[in-house]
């Protein structure tokens, strides 16, 4: 890709993060996640009272989860007395590992036949829920500051170094664990997407009994992980793609690895982008070293999507001509994107004369 082949996707990023960044009702970057005390669990259970997910987290109707074994369940009914969501099986899902370039362009951001996209071979990394620990090696299940899930984020982070994956791993601090903490780490994840990675990860512990996520793999103790998806966010679809060819690739690779993957209330950031999820590494209840092996293993599946078959590029006679067709084809991405950030600015403010009253305010804010 010639230089101003470069230039111009960077400048279509560029405006797209700044049109998604934009300010918008603060309530819809809230975390919707609510939480019992710890100790205390929410079950998930099917029609025969069999437990399908354990968790910490209040469940919700509507809430969905994915099971190891793929059976798709939907909450449709909710005892907060006694903490109990009943859930019907909507289907088995038969998972495939969907092509990185096909999710780009299920998710809009190239233009079909237009442009070769392949992965660029840098991941970021940042934590929204800072103090999140592990109770028998941290000592406490929640640290102010830098809890125990950063270094769960690092080991993550020097996995994929160690093959050749260049990682921005964000240490910023977004206390506290409220529910303005997504809010906060937004900034964080923009931060990390001006940088064009091939996906950003925000790593987690869940709140569970300790034999919900181990796992033993060969002779070795590790935790599984577990993804999560929000359900209020535009790029659902392409979010729930990714976060199952993940899951299919372990499930090929380590099976049991990926426990399973929870669509819950709100966005988790993920309306910044198609190619952004939240991994839950292990519990409070299990020990950060077993939460550093699972995360590790995870991270040479991170490393086999992205990476492991990619092929060499070549350049032929042609190179001159096809230099000019991938410059109209940018043109035309800057275009398609301009487009569809505007449209969906348009839809997030409310219709067009809100839109319009907003950057108004936003830049007569900025020159006083």
């Amino acid at each position: 890709m010639s230089d101003r082949s470069k230039m111009l996707t960077s400048l279509a990023i560029a405006i797209l993060v700044v049109l998604v960044s934009l300010p918008a009702a603060a309530e819809e970057y809230e975390d919707l996640d609510e939480w019992l005390n710890v100790g205390e669990y929410f079950q998930m259970v099917d029609q025969e009272g069999n437990v399908i997910l354990e968790t910490g987290r209040v469940l919700a109707e509507g809430d969905e989860y994915l099971t190891s074994q793929n059976e798709l369940y939907r909450v449709v009914e909710v005892d907060n007395d006694k903490r109990i969501a009943r859930a019907e099986l909507v289907e088995k899902v038969e998972l495939r590992v969907v092509p990185y370039a096909e999710l780009l362009q299920s998710a809009g951001l190239i233009l079909a036949g237009n442009i070769k996209t392949e992965p660029r071979g840098l991941i970021g990394v940042y934590h929204t829920h800072n103090a999140e620990s592990y109770v028998p090696t941290d000592g406490t299940e929640s640290i102010y500051g830098e809890g125990g899930i950063h270094k769960v984020g690092e080991a993550f982070a020097n996995s994929l170094r160690e093959r050749g994956v260049e990682v921005n791993h964000s240490d910023n601090l977004h206390l506290p664990h409220d529910r303005g903490a997504y809010r906060r780490s937004r900034e964080t994840a923009l931060e990390l997407l001006a940088k064009n990675p091939d996906a950003i990860f925000d790593i987690h512990r869940d709140a569970a009994p300790r034999d919900a996520y181990a796992l033993q793999v060969k002779d070795e103790w590790v935790t599984s992980v577990q993804f999560v998806v929000g359900r209020q966010n535009q790029n659902l679809g392409v979010n729930r793609e990714f976060a199952q060819s993940m899951k299919a690739l372990a499930d090929q690779m380590y099976p049991g690895l990926v426990k399973g993957i929870f669509f819950g209330r709100g966005n988790y950031n993920q309306d910044l982008s198609p190619l952004a999820m939240l991994v839950e590494a292990g519990a409070h209840t299990n020990s950060r070293e077993a939460a550093e092996r699972g995360i590790s293993l995870f991270a040479e599946v991170v490393d086999l999507y992205f990476y492991g078959t990619a092929e060499a590029s070549s350049v032929d006679e042609g190179e001159a001509e096809g230099s000019k067709a991938a410059s109209r084809s940018i043109i035309g991405l800057v275009v398609f994107v301009l487009a569809g950030a505007g449209v969906f600015y348009v839809i997030n403010a409310g219709g067009f004369g809100a839109a319009l009253e907003r950057i108004k305010n936003l830049f007569g804010n900025r020159l006083r």
